[in-house]
């Protein structure tokens, strides 16, 4: 018996390469369709992502329609799916889909039981061959605050592995769908062996030809429809239908990669996103306010910077008096006059919620000599991940804290900062998670605000102070 598996992960909403991976499924099922072989189509999560308009503008329903479109038949969810939309949403766009998703490590806060759009394994049967599919996305404390109830990963893969051990139909083949990353993977792999197979991503790492750590075999496709990933099983058929947790048994796995550049090639399909036109389009015809004038992205001061506005905006929805932002978070401007949906996602991007740091005085100076003491190197550095969809982090503005070189004391709403007093500072999530701010954990206790991205409290900010009032506009 031979199974094939054709795998994606992180596509991160990266459409601009989709017609081609399209082209090349379909011709590889056809494929498979006239040899007579058995065949899966998996994604391993991060393929929903706000960054790209037409997911933003559609909520995400674009991807699910191109994965019905595709014939996917099993998905498990990263962190993009589970943190970038509600509860609500996923639940909603998963009622779409024609595929099923594979998640054993999250389980809904308001009833205890899994989603009901998910399911903690799934079984697929190929005449006389039964395969197991195990999902299990990366554990983010923040789950909780989307109504998720948060299992360690490898208590939920050992529950399911005896699930599998107990169930009254052999299983022939396992494998786990993980969006964990790299590390986790060869830990999982040399820990359990009733696995044979991982189909990985979360970290963006390439396997070319697969790994192999004991008995399982790890592979992964990269990120960004880079890569599209062929997994070819042969399963003797004396070994079918032999219980899964025997040692003897022999799988021969073979992992292989094909680059879009070579996918190109095969199916002569121009790189061109009409998908970002499309949702461009749409979010340009969401209206959201009339500026009196432009707001600049590469100025931090004045009435005319846009990070003073955003400032503004997060002190706002936070009600505090005290703020920080980086001016690498702001990609473009804020034109004078009708601001739409569009002008917000090109300018703001990123995937950072709000949070709200709670310090007392001494330690808000440490926190800020903290994030002083690295500002040149963080000036002009590369940043990438943890929400961040820009270039680099650039400089760093507060709000309502200021260095008085007379006294040479750090202020904050005009006065010095009492070493015991408690000072409430909004940031974004992002500052929490990169590896630079350390006094944000230790001293901060950071709330974290959900559901909405920097770039929603600007556009309700926005949209509250500067309401359109031009008559005629449409």
């Amino acid at each position: 018996m031979k199974l094939n598996i054709i795998h994606t992960n992180d596509l991160h909403g990266h459409l601009e390469n989709w017609p081609i991976i399209k082209q090349y499924l379909n011709l590889q099922k056809q494929f498979f369709i006239e040899k007579r072989e058995p065949f899966l189509l998996v994604d391993i999560g991060d393929a929903l992502d706000t960054v790209h308009p037409m997911v933003e503008a559609t909520e995400g329903m674009i991807m699910v329609d191109l994965f019905n479109e595709a014939g996917y038949d099993v998905v498990t969810i990263g962190n993009n799916e589970g943190l970038n939309f509600t509860n609500n949403q996923l639940a909603y766009l998963y009622s779409q889909s024609r595929y099923e998703v594979a998640l054993a490590n999250l389980l809904d806060s308001r009833t205890y039981n899994y989603p009901k759009w998910a399911s903690s394994i799934v079984y697929r049967d190929f005449e006389d061959l039964r395969i197991a599919l195990i999902g299990l996305t990366a554990p983010y404390a923040t789950y909780t605050l989307n109504q998720y109830e948060l299992i360690d990963p490898y208590d939920a893969l050992e529950q399911q592995l005896r699930s599998i051990q107990n169930s009254s139909r052999n299983v022939d083949v396992v494998i786990v769908l993980s969006h964990l990353g790299l590390k986790d993977d060869r830990l999982i792999a040399a820990k359990y062996p009733q696995i044979d197979l991982i189909i990985g991503g979360h970290t963006h790492h390439v396997l070319q030809d697969g790994e192999v750590v004991k008995q399982a075999t790890i592979a992964a496709a990269g990120r960004y429809g880079e890569y599209v990933g062929l997994i070819e099983l042969e399963i003797p058929d004396k070994q079918i239908g032999k219980l899964w947790r025997k040692t003897k048994r022999r799988i021969d796995i073979n992992c292989h990669l094909a680059t879009i550049e070579q996918l190109r090639d095969l199916t002569e399909i121009p790189i061109s996103d009409s998908y970002e036109l499309r949702g461009r389009q749409m979010l340009k015809s969401q209206k959201l306010a009339e500026l009196p004038h432009l707001y600049t992205a590469n100025r931090s001061e004045g009435e005319n910077s846009f990070i003073q506005l955003a400032l503004d905006a997060i002190c706002d929805k936070t009600s505090t008096t005290l703020g920080v932002l980086s001016t690498g978070l702001f990609l473009s401007d804020l034109p004078k006059g009708i601001v739409t949906q569009n002008d917000l996602h090109e300018a703001l991007p990123h995937s950072m919620h709000l949070i709200v740091m709670t310090f007392r005085g001494e330690h808000l100076i440490e926190m800020v000599e903290e994030m002083k003491s690295q500002e040149e190197d963080l000036r002009h550095r590369l940043i990438n991940g943890m929400g961040f969809r820009g270039k680099i982090f650039g400089e760093i503005i507060f709000r309502g804290i200021e260095f008085n070189s007379k006294t040479q004391e750090w202020y904050a709403e005009g006065k010095a900062i009492v070493a015991d007093r408690t000072y409430r500072v909004a940031a974004v999530d992002h500052y929490w998670f990169v590896p630079f701010f350390s006094t944000i954990a230790t001293y901060g206790s950071p709330e974290l605000l959900f559901p909405d991205f920097l770039r929603h409290v600007v556009s309700n900010y926005i949209q509250k102070k500067y309401p359109i009032t031009t008559v005629g506009k449409d």
